[in-house]
């Protein structure tokens, strides 16, 4: 998935769980989850692209991210909502070391080899509709189911 879909379910997560360390665990918890479904990302075809290319990609998506899930659950403390927007994208965060800067070593390639596996993937635009699909999806679920 985009930096902005985990983004923003770590916001709805924020917004429906008033306790900071059950949301932060929570946001972690959802970036494996939602990788498992059929999506596209920049971060495929990795190997073809120039790094400054796939870093500029990665920092648009994250600054939409930030934004709109800002936009949306803005009214969650700043602190709480970064951290979970955080927790959201750690596995993302993880893995850039070896994806930007070629750092083939532990815990890096634990992480690219984990997220490889689970990638759950579809061509545009597809790939796109299921993310909307799935983040308006858990979005409904979570404020409907406001703990």
């Amino acid at each position: 998935m985009t930096i902005t879909a985990h983004a923003l379910v770590g916001g709805a997560i924020a917004a429906a769980i008033p306790n900071p360390a059950l949301g932060f665990l929570l946001a972690v918890a959802s970036h494996p989850i939602l990788d498992i479904i059929p999506h596209w990302d920049e971060g495929w075809g990795w190997r073809d692209k120039p790094k400054v290319r796939l870093f500029a990609e990665c920092i648009i998506d994250a600054s939409v991210g930030f934004l709109l899930t800002y936009f949306l659950f803005g009214s969650v403390p700043l602190p709480y909502l970064l951290l979970s927007i955080f927790g959201s994208i750690l596995f993302d965060v993880m893995e850039a070391p070896y994806l930007l800067l070629g750092m083939k070593g532990k815990p890096w390639c634990w992480f690219y080899k984990m997220q490889s596996r689970i990638q759950g993937k579809v061509r545009l635009p597809w790939g796109i509709l299921t993310q909307v699909a799935t983040v308006a999806l858990f979005i409904f679920v979570l404020q409907t189911f406001t703990f």
